[in-house]
């Protein structure tokens, strides 16, 4: 499908240009100027359309791409996405996406959010599910030396998690804060000791899975995010970050 043109729209102003130029974007998939399957024009072509830089036009691509309203195709260019009343998390997704999120406050969601995913998941995860989640972790035992991919599997150890909760909901507000969660952890999550610590806590969490224990599984979910905060303020603080 050829790229939408964009004739007719305003130039953004200098003030809060990210998040005007979030809800522009929205405005045109809301009224139907830009559809399902659409693709949007280049980087530089929205940077001359909206008169602003490419690094505004690169952030609030990101933002609409964690709302899931945008899909970023490595290779595709920029996609509208199918969208549903899952991926439309507005005040949540818009205010951690376009606000200087305090790492802090991040894990304290994430906390509280997985926490009681792990807890909702003892629920439904049956002796298969159980034995999936182990093969995670086994992969993750195997991807020690490479983080890239750690990171990949970490991310689907939490996203089966969430699909066992049974919520839509609280699975897309999970996903979300794991996505902002990662801008802050990657340099932490290159380290062997800290991606041996999130090994052991990941395997305290199936434990509880497996003896259906749902306050267990909401502690060592707890207990995972404080480990994980830890070593992300001890990354960040590190690199001059905080």
């Amino acid at each position: 499908m050829q790229e939408r043109s964009l004739s007719g729209v305003e130039p953004v102003k200098k003030a809060g240009l990210t998040e005007i130029l979030v809800s522009r974007i929205l405005g045109l998939v809301t009224a139907g100027n830009l559809k399902a399957g659409d693709h949007l024009p280049s980087e530089r072509s929205l940077a001359e359309s909206f008169q602003v830089s490419r690094p505004t036009v690169r952030e609030a691509v990101r933002a609409l791409a964690v709302l899931g309203v945008l899909e970023i195709r490595h290779g595709g260019g920029i996609v509208v996405s199918q969208l549903s009343a899952a991926d439309l998390l507005k005040p949540l997704t818009f205010f951690l996406t376009l606000q200087n999120t305090e790492v802090d406050k991040l894990y304290e969601a994430r906390e509280l959010i997985e926490g009681d995913i792990a807890a909702r998941a003892t629920v439904n995860a049956s002796a298969e599910d159980v034995a999936f989640l182990e093969r995670l972790i086994a992969a993750q035992e195997a991807a020690t030396e490479t983080p890239v991919q750690y990171r990949e599997v970490d991310t689907a150890f939490h996203r089966r998690l969430a699909e066992l909760a049974d919520n839509e909901f609280l699975a897309r507000t999970a996903e979300s804060l794991n996505i902002l969660g990662l801008e802050f952890r990657k340099v932490a999550s290159e380290t062997a000791g800290v991606i041996s610590g999130s090994i052991a806590d990941h395997r305290a969490i199936v434990q509880a899975l497996r003896e259906k224990n749902a306050e267990a599984a909401r502690a060592a979910m707890a207990a995972h995010m404080r480990n994980v905060l830890r070593s992300t303020r001890e990354s960040m603080k590190a690199g001059g970050r905080a």
